[in-house]
């Protein structure tokens, strides 16, 4: 038993279109003749944090001076809502979800009507997205020029530390992929000071991701894109790459063609399940990452060596270099020996967390600052999230996360809000 639509697309609140556009997908149809004003998903909460902010706990009403002026943030691309601030609050809608195509564009659209028609809100503000393409930003184009409203464009991974804090603090930023402020595909930021001021002081190594998204469903793609070299191109072929196959890989990596830069913490994850053969292809948002999280439980985390550079006057965490170990370990294990996998698996985990906690920790250092923010969808996961807090602590430093919006993208749209109103004092 499901909902009344396709994955990926808003849920269907006529009678006579579900049973049209689903009628070769469902075996029965259970129906009424309540009318559907307003279409909600089901919140989704774990280990206490909530995932996804809708029935019962959204619309969300938070109390926050941002201004005089009226805020809309349109949001992200995945996980998308909408939020509106006037006098003194904010206020959040439920999920609205991945607007990528025109139905759920749509739906953002008529939750924004629907909750501005609720609040008599007049916009003066409209916060969206850095990244130029989102259809998001194209809606909040079209409002600002519309109106003749002010346009605030929000860098992704600031509008998460946004959300969780406007106090001075060093802001971890950690989920798949954010537009960063150079074009690249940012991921796993660190960032100093106190909101709209935020600096880019750390982050993950930056590595190839041969073909875009492409490398996002298939994550072996990516683990090339990290380890460009032979024992992974022999891996490949044993799994059935055709040298055909490999051959265009490797001329994509080395010649750059249609090859992007990333320092995404998930796309890292993505790649050591595609390395111990958990997940090779992503049929659902998030699974390799998630395949890893369950491989690594029962599993030995061991300490392994971190190394640590500098790029372009930011500290760097190098991924290879923990891919080069996981990579070594398996090939000197026992083939399909499950034990050894979980223990990479969990490895694997704890040092990237490890690595991401202490440069958060040395730019505290550097920065005489003692608050450390997380936020970002791979915060879910328990296993880094509590390793990186553990680290933060022992270091006598206080990691803040806010358990009242989504660590993930349901926060982003609130984040926006919050950045452009203090962009505006």
């Amino acid at each position: 038993m499901t909902s009344a639509n396709m994955p990926g697309y808003p849920m269907i609140t006529d009678i006579d279109q579900a049973m049209a556009k689903l009628n070769r997908d469902a075996d029965f149809f259970l129906t009424h003749n309540r009318m559907i004003v307003n279409r909600c998903d089901d919140s989704v909460i774990r280990d206490g944090y909530i995932i996804r902010l809708s029935r019962g706990i959204a619309p969300k009403r938070t109390a926050i001076d941002l201004g005089k002026h009226c805020i809309l943030g349109v949001g992200p691309e995945l996980n998308a809502n909408a939020t509106i601030y006037k006098n003194g609050f904010a206020i959040t809608s439920p999920h609205v979800g991945n607007v990528r195509n025109p139905a759920t564009l749509e739906y953002l659209q008529e939750t924004v009507r629907n909750l501005q028609r609720l609040l008599g809100a007049k916009f003066d503000v409209i916060a969206h997205d850095l990244h130029p393409q989102f259809l998001s930003t194209r809606f909040a184009r079209e409002i600002a020029s519309d109106h003749g409203l002010e346009l605030v464009p929000v860098q992704h991974h600031r509008a998460h530390i946004a959300a969780t804090t406007t106090e001075p603090c060093i802001g971890i930023a950690i989920d798949g992929v954010g537009y960063g402020d150079d074009g690249a595909v940012w991921g796993c930021e660190i960032f100093s000071g106190q909101v709209p001021d935020l600096k880019r002081v750390a982050h993950l190594e930056p590595v190839a991701m041969p073909g875009g998204d492409l490398a996002t469903r298939f994550p072996e793609r990516m683990l090339y894109g990290i380890l460009p070299d032979n024992p992974i191109l022999s891996l490949l072929g044993a799994r059935g790459w055709s040298d055909v196959e490999l051959g265009v890989l490797q001329k994509q990596v080395m010649r750059g063609f249609n090859v992007m830069s990333t320092t995404s913490t998930g796309r890292v994850l993505d790649a050591a399940a595609a390395l111990l053969g958990i997940c090779r292809e992503r049929t659902y948002d998030g699974e390799p990452a998630m395949k890893l999280e369950s491989a690594a439980v029962g599993g030995h985390a061991e300490p392994l060596d971190l190394l640590f550079t500098t790029l372009n006057g930011c500290e760097i965490l190098s991924s290879r270099s923990l891919m080069q170990t996981a990579c070594a370990r398996m090939r000197a294990a026992p083939e399909g020996d499950m034990r050894v996998i979980r223990d990479i698996a969990a490895s694997f985990q704890y040092n990237l967390a490890r690595g991401i906690a202490y440069l958060a920790m040395h730019a505290a250092d550097r920065e005489g600052m003692k608050t450390i923010a997380l936020s970002g969808g791979v915060a879910y996961n328990h296993a880094i999230r509590e390793t990186i807090r553990k680290e933060i602590t022992v270091h006598s430093c206080e990691c803040v996360i806010n358990a009242d919006y989504p660590l993930g993208d349901g926060c982003v749209s609130f984040g926006q809000c919050v950045y452009a109103g203090k962009l505006r004092e």
